[in-house]
């Protein structure tokens, strides 16, 4: 896939401006699907104004997103947690979805 495809295709799911990157893209036609695998791109995050270090990640999860025109689209991603001052660990806020929900925002606004 070219740069200014991915760039493209980047901006429209989930903007490069949030720190997330996509770093897989499978379209399985058989299936009629799509599965964007996501990461976020740094070890820090700010939160409540201060940075703070990436401590680990939650196991991949995955979210149903609008279609990419007849194929089911799917985001899949492994969630940073960080460390805060009191010593609590805190998955960091996703820009797509809900805390616990198995849908992004877009896909949900359709429903």
């Amino acid at each position: 896939m070219s740069k200014d495809l991915l760039k493209a295709l980047q901006e429209l799911i989930v903007p490069v401006s949030t720190g997330w990157d996509i770093i897989d893209f499978i379209v399985e036609d058989k299936k009629e699907e799509v599965h964007i695998h996501l990461s976020y791109g740094s070890n820090t995050y700010k939160e409540s104004g201060k940075k703070h270090s990436i401590y680990d990640y939650r196991p991949s999860r995955k979210w149903r997103h609008l279609d990419l025109w007849h194929y089911k689209t799917y985001i899949h991603a492994e969630i940073p947690r960080i460390i805060l001052d009191d010593g609590s660990v805190k998955s960091i806020t996703i820009p797509w979805s809900g805390e616990h929900s198995r849908i992004t925002d877009w896909f949900e606004k359709k429903l």
